[in-house]
């Protein structure tokens, strides 16, 4: 009976560590992240004048009609490959609206 009091014991410490261990990784990568969040440049003030916000939601397919070389660059590199689409559709849409006349401010925002 000790015996098996002696191996409860140690695995009971054991399954502690690991959840120690596990608690503290997590919160390594939370810290991770909030430091990436603390960095995200904030959207500009625009004293309660309005904005229009846009996310693309197919970034993938917008790279691959450009270049075959956007699928293997999704796996690889999904961050860089956005901002690139984002980075050109902004270009896109500021010069559509120059060539309709509109003044305006087009700037891509990824976090």
């Amino acid at each position: 009976m000790a015996i098996l009091l002696a191996v409860l014991s140690i695995l009971i410490l054991l399954l502690a560590v690991a959840l120690a261990w596990t608690l503290r990784q997590l919160h390594g990568r939370l810290a991770a992240v909030q430091a990436r969040l603390d960095r995200v440049p904030a959207l500009p003030s625009m004293q309660g004048r309005p904005v229009i916000s846009i996310e693309i939601l197919n970034t993938v397919e917008l790279a691959l009609r450009e270049t075959a070389l956007a699928g293997p660059a999704a796996k690889l590199a999904p961050r860089m490959l956005e901002r690139i689409v984002y980075s050109r559709a902004a270009g896109q849409i500021a010069e559509q609206l120059k060539a309709q006349g509109v003044q305006a401010q087009v700037t891509a925002h990824v976090a």
